[in-house]
């Protein structure tokens, strides 16, 4: 997101995404202790339900059309893409300068290193297992923003991102070429671009929601059923999106959204009350 997007967003807006980065940053601290914690493994579980999905669905608020014009869409492409880009690239290489010093690489592995950084996606791993965010975002928001351009129908636009979710659970990895995963990570779109769409539309109806606290109320309280089914019995859901790893996969369409309901209604609210 860039500096002029955080400015144009809504307090809530940016609370949620501040939600979504803390939970990422928990789920990572705690990451080390799951194997030999059973609280610790089912707290890292269930956010990965929804935090990393969150980011995309958050996402679409920024999105806008544009222009069914050259002009138009390389405009888009300057304004929205290439800083995503540019910042994968400039911090991803500052991370693997700074592990080349800090471990003590050698020279080989750190030049290899900045060859995953540019094909990115699955194979980013140590200091820059997070860095896959960037260029799936990208594509995320490039496929979005087209699909709400040029195809005039809402209806359609969901369900060609229906239809890509349903053909992202279909497999297990997919490779290209000799390679064991796609550049950019970007198989996963499949899947992101259902939770970004929805979250484009989310917002532009935000203001004819009724029965917020409702839905709130039933998404906290579903979710944390779900909790604690995972904690007791071992609830046959996982989602982790970087390794496309989804098990139940009908729950990795609908409980990132209805999670993110409930957490925007409730963040909207505390923007609300500190605003008074």
């Amino acid at each position: 997101m860039t500096r002029s997007e955080a400015q144009s967003n809504p307090k809530w807006v940016q609370l949620v995404r501040a939600v979504a980065i803390m939970a990422i940053v928990f789920d990572h601290a705690i990451y080390p202790n799951i194997s030999v914690n059973h609280v610790s493994e089912t707290l890292y579980i269930v956010t990965n339900w929804w935090d990393i999905p969150l980011l995309f669905i958050i996402g679409g608020v920024a999105i806008t059309p544009i222009a069914r014009t050259w002009a138009a869409f390389w405009h888009f492409v300057v304004q929205r893409l290439v800083p995503i880009l540019g910042t994968y690239l400039a911090s991803g290489a500052l991370l693997v300068l700074a592990s080349h010093f800090i471990h003590q690489d050698s020279w080989r592995y750190t030049g290899y290193f900045f060859l995953r950084l540019l094909y990115g996606g699955q194979t980013l791993d140590g200091d820059l297992t997070l860095m896959w965010l960037f260029t799936v975002y990208l594509l995320t928001v490039l496929i979005v923003t087209l699909l709400v351009s040029w195809v005039d129908s809402p209806a359609i636009q969901v369900f060609i991102a229906l239809a890509m979710f349903a053909l992202s659970v279909m497999y297990g990895t997919i490779g290209f070429l000799h390679f064991q995963y796609m550049p950019w990570g970007a198989d996963l779109v499949l899947m992101t671009t259902l939770w970004m769409i929805s979250g484009y539309y989310v917002y532009q109806n935000w203001d004819k929601m009724q029965f917020g606290r409702f839905y709130a109320t039933a998404g906290l309280v579903i979710y944390g059923i779900m909790v604690y089914c995972r904690y007791e019995w071992g609830l046959n859901f996982e989602l982790v999106l970087k390794e496309h790893h989804i098990k139940t996969p009908y729950m990795a369409a609908f409980v990132p959204l209805f999670m993110t309901l409930a957490i925007g209604i409730v963040c909207y609210w505390l923007a609300k009350k500190t605003l008074v």
